[in-house]
């Protein structure tokens, strides 16, 4: 299994945002991926085919879309964001082990429940019996970063993973998953 991160890509989705919900106390963004997903900063167009904006948004381009549908692989969803490609987001969820990575959770807000900050995902650490499907993708069930960036890590099977690394994708990067 591996973890699926790209690089920065400058765009924002919830930058100067009004029209999203958040917590009253401590101002954390409470349903991040039920929100309207639609970039309100940086450029038109992107040039990497697996990317992620400064708020923790996964995009991908077409031509990752291309590799995926053509090698039958599963698991992801697709939303249009124009020509700048596609947000990503799997419904499918594995259990990371916080205890056993040494996750660090930050800044508890004792209103909505959440923290500001959650550091210490990667090397990932899934729990036992935890695990993306060969040829499919998963998200973890913990999100990383903070305030607005915080985002769940995405993993793929083995398989998916040949598939991404031979069609070398730009910005793609790929690294080892554990289980505990």
């Amino acid at each position: 299994m591996f973890s699926v991160t790209g690089h920065d890509n400058g765009l924002y989705f919830f930058y100067g945002r009004d029209d999203v919900a958040r917590c009253d106390a401590c101002g954390q963004l409470s349903r991040k991926w039920e929100e309207e997903l639609r970039p309100v900063r940086g450029p038109r167009r992107l040039k990497l085919d697996v990317s992620t904006s400064y708020d923790g948004v996964g995009v991908v381009s077409q031509r990752f879309r291309e590799v995926y549908e053509a090698a039958g692989l599963t698991g992801l969803r697709f939303l249009s964001i124009g020509a700048r490609g596609f947000v990503v987001l799997a419904d499918a969820v594995v259990e990371f082990d916080p205890v056993g990575r040494g996750t660090r959770f930050e800044k508890h807000c004792e209103s909505c429940g959440t923290h500001g900050a959650v550091a210490g995902a990667y090397p990932v650490l899934l729990r036992g019996g935890s695990e993306a499907p060969g040829r499919g993708f998963a998200r973890t069930d913990l999100e990383f970063g903070s305030d607005d960036e915080k985002s769940p890590v995405l993993v793929c099977g083995d398989e998916a993973a040949e598939v991404l690394r031979a069609a070398t994708l730009r910005g793609l990067e790929l690294g080892q998953v554990a289980v505990s």
